[in-house]
């Protein structure tokens, strides 16, 4: 009977070989597709432009990257975990919490602002962009409550997160257009948006309230 070779300790599976290349495609088919919406808007951008640009043919690419949809929900993750790359300051209201958390959100949009307004351009001009991008917006605003302790769940879960979503959508529009060395108008802006949601909020029991520690 023959004795079963073992498995190198460090070997790597050939699952996890093709996940990482699966990453390192989609990574570079989106700094491809952010490259030419710095410069066009995103409607008009083709899926085979975005693969010539990241040096891929549209075949490679098409076996990671189905649409550009796919793209703009593998951007959106990227700046999630560059939003919750650290926790926020455990110390402070809730709302102090929201704002560091998307202050931090828009220093990391901010080595792709020209991009970012391309895809919004664009976006205005195709609807069905917009539904499909509502869902990747839903789970970043889901991320941003559960960090900030805000309980995103039970029957005003929705609701919060919807406030949340047009708190930033709003203030992403004074970003854009904030050309303040320091981000003060963004700040501003942000923490007005914040108090009014506060206070509008302040009748609904819990609707800002911590999750338990």
């Amino acid at each position: 009977m023959s004795a079963k070779r073992a498995k190198p300790k460090n070997a790597v599976s050939p699952d996890s070989d093709a996940a990482d290349m699966a990453a390192s495609i989609e990574d570079r088919a989106l700094d491809a597709a952010l490259r030419l919406a710095a410069t066009r808007r995103w409607t008009d951008i083709a899926l085979g432009e975005i693969a010539a640009e990241a040096g891929l043919t549209l075949g490679e690419m098409l076996r990671h990257v189905r649409s550009k949809s796919t793209l703009l929900a593998a951007f959106s993750r990227r700046i999630d975990a560059a939003m919750l790359a650290t926790p926020a300051e455990a110390d402070g209201s809730v709302k102090d919490r929201l704002f560091e958390l998307l202050m931090r959100r828009f220093d990391a949009l901010g080595a792709y602002r020209d991009a970012v307004q391309g895809i919004l351009d664009g976006m205005a001009r195709d609807p069905a962009t917009t539904l499909c991008q509502g869902p990747a917006l839903v789970a970043s605003m889901r991320y941003l409550g559960d960090a900030a302790g805000v309980k995103t769940t039970g029957l005003i879960g929705p609701l919060k997160i919807n406030a949340l979503a047009a708190v930033y959508l709003c203030t992403l529009r004074v970003w854009l257009k904030d050309d303040s060395a320091d981000a003060a108008k963004t700040m501003a802006h942000l923490d007005k948006q914040l108090g009014r949601l506060e206070s509008w909020t302040s009748n609904i029991p819990a609707f800002l309230k911590s999750t338990p520690t």
